[in-house]
């Protein structure tokens, strides 16, 4: 029976792709939780199997491995989906928070997988899928912090796509565009707008608020779930709204060019 392991599944699209595997026939879905409860208290199905974990725990990753191995085997496929988003200028933003960002965001989706890949390895099979984002591919104004630990994720997902390869490991970053997700409560909960950058962070807000069209969490985790059936060796799935349109546009006139036009929708000047 093929085991799937998805951190991150209390909300948003990792709770989406938990319900969409767990009805199809012989997968056991584990995910991760920072409190565990009831299955169905997340609204997901009494099937799925839950596991606490703090990503901001750097020692958790390999406890977490630790104990998936002994109750339940070697995962066929880790979806490393838990993570969160920080917004403001840079120059405004504590180091401290940084410093944990990259370890929920970057630092503990590289020690579960490290933690995972012997078995993995001996086994000769199995997915990583490491959901980046579309900030992976380009960055958004007062996203730098955010969107620089999923160019990391990108970067490292390459990585792991050389030299997992040999091993019959498949390496897959996904691309996530516009989704309606909690994982935006970081803008949700926006104070207004002081101090030298509070113009421009007016008009990075307003551009997002505008932002209407989003995919549902439903149709990102159908999405992240061709993308993991996907036998190729493809690496990387621009998936939901904007995704592909944004990364073709940027390939077809060049990073300047794309980035000074959307500097203009963004910032406005």
């Amino acid at each position: 029976m093929p085991i799937i392991l998805i951190t991150g599944v209390s909300s948003g699209i990792g709770n989406a792709l938990v319900r969409l595997v767990a009805d199809k026939p012989g997968w056991t879905v584990i995910g991760t939780v920072r409190t565990v409860k009831p299955p169905t208290e997340y609204g997901l199905p009494d099937a799925a199997v839950l596991y606490a974990f703090e990503a901001g725990d750097p020692d958790a990753p390999a406890a977490l491995a630790m104990k998936v191995l002994a109750e339940q085997g070697c995962p066929d496929v880790i979806v490393n989906n838990a993570g969160y988003v920080l917004y403001g200028p840079v120059e405004e933003t504590p180091q401290a928070r940084i410093r944990d960002l990259y370890q929920v965001n970057v630092f503990s989706p590289i020690a579960l997988v490290q933690a995972f890949l012997p078995a993995m390895r001996e086994r000769g099979s199995g997915v990583v899928a490491n959901v980046t984002s579309l900030g992976g591919r380009l960055v958004f104004p007062f996203f730098s912090s955010y969107n620089s630990t999923k160019h990391a994720m990108e970067g490292y997902s390459e990585g792991l796509w050389h030299e997992l390869k040999p091993f019959g490991i498949r390496v897959k970053a996904i691309e996530p565009g516009y989704v309606a997700t909690p994982i935006y409560k970081a803008m949700d909960e926006r104070a207004e707008p002081t101090g030298p950058y509070a113009p421009y962070v007016s008009a990075m807000n307003t551009f997002s608020d505008g932002v209407t069209k989003r995919s549902t969490p439903e149709q990102a985790a159908e999405e992240t779930w061709r993308a993991i059936s996907d036998t190729s060796d493809r690496l990387r799935y621009p998936i939901a709204a904007y995704a592909r349109v944004l990364v073709r546009a940027r390939k077809l006139v060049g990073d300047m060019a794309f980035m000074r036009f959307m500097h203009k929708q963004w910032i406005g000047k």
